[in-house]
């Protein structure tokens, strides 16, 4: 085994079938009202979405199975699965267990769910890059599904840019003779937490009389609480610091990333989190690289699976020897990771 031989060996992507265009009534109420911070989220004709009755599961596990195919493995080859299911059913335990189980992994797999948010492939991808490195796995399944279409409260302006998809990828040993699809060569992280809580998904508790000597303040007694179910919240500071921190900050991530590699920008192939046509403008002005490849019109904000579905969409299409995937993610931290062509 050599360095050069360790990457993502298989991968494959799935979406679901239905197509929910900009005339569709969802969307009528923000069409009529404008609300604040509209203009930011630009850029999509189309979006997939998962139909009634549909999960995750019904797109991430044939990405799944393909992937395993793809990279020439059995699934009782695969030591570790690690990515997201995103939203999850429960608070715990996390959807990625019913994926393996799905699968019918072995016993003796273990399962990482990752909560990091919307930047899971990339750290999916190091983790499992590291542990085969260090001799802890063999073969790593990364995969990532998102239905945040039903994590919208389609009264707020994000929710135009929200759809669901899946993908999963292989990482392990190429074979004699071939190399692997994506190889990692380094990562570069900016997080600014102090922007924490500008933006993160839950319900809104609603005002219900408490019930005298049942539970406190800080320890509310459960069944005495009223919630609404969980969506998508980004506050006016998310707003201002999605164009701050998403447009002039997440770049210096990828900056960084070729200066210390030596790398021209007009040598890498840019894709990442599609978030927005205003931040990706931006971000090919600024980082002017060679080639970008975004599916936002057509696929819109895929949010945990925007990255790993354009991955394998990109295969065989790159001309540039580098590809940098630049996730974003609302605590906030950006990450950017770089990757080597299978015909470099």
């Amino acid at each position: 085994m050599t360095e050069s031989s360790i990457g993502i060996i298989g991968m494959a992507k799935r979406l679901p079938d239905t197509i929910r265009a900009n005339d569709d009534p969802i969307f009528d109420w923000i069409h009529e009202h404008h609300p604040e911070g509209e203009g930011l989220f630009t850029g999509y004709d189309k979006r997939r979405v998962l139909a009634d009755g549909e999960t995750v599961l019904d797109i991430l596990t044939p990405a799944a199975r393909v992937a395993i195919d793809d990279a020439d493995l059995e699934a009782r080859q695969i030591d570790i699965v690690i990515g997201c299911i995103s939203p999850n059913t429960y608070f715990v335990p996390a959807d990625l267990f019913a994926l393996t189980r799905q699968l019918k992994l072995p016993e003796t797999t273990l399962t990482i769910p990752l909560a990091n948010d919307f930047n899971n492939f990339n750290v999916g991808v190091v983790l499992a890059d590291a542990m085969i490195r260090a001799g802890r796995a063999r073969n790593i399944l990364v995969a990532i599904g998102g239905a945040w279409t039903r994590a919208m409260d389609y009264h707020t302006p994000q929710a135009v840019s929200a759809a669901d998809g899946a993908a999963a990828a292989v990482l392990g040993v190429a074979p004699t003779g071939r190399q692997p699809r994506w190889r990692l060569v380094d990562t570069e992280v900016i997080a600014q937490e102090q922007n924490f809580g500008d933006m993160f998904l839950i319900g809104d508790r609603r005002m219900v009389p408490a019930e005298p000597g049942v539970g406190t303040a800080s320890d509310p007694d459960p069944q005495a609480q009223d919630w609404t179910g969980p969506y998508y919240h980004v506050t006016a500071s998310g707003l201002k610091h999605f164009g701050t921190f998403g447009g002039q900050t997440a770049p210096l991530a990828v900056s960084r990333l070729l200066q210390r590699q030596g790398i021209a920008a007009a040598d890498v192939t840019l894709t990442g989190h599609q978030a927005s046509k205003t931040l990706l403008d931006i971000w090919q002005q600024t980082l002017k690289p060679g080639a970008t490849f975004f599916t936002l019109a057509e696929f819109a904000n895929m949010t945990v699976a925007n990255i790993p579905v354009n991955l394998s969409l990109m295969q065989d299409k790159v001309k540039t020897p580098w590809v940098v995937a630049l996730g974003l993610a609302g605590d906030m931290h950006a990450h950017a990771m770089l990757l080597r062509t299978s015909e470099s």
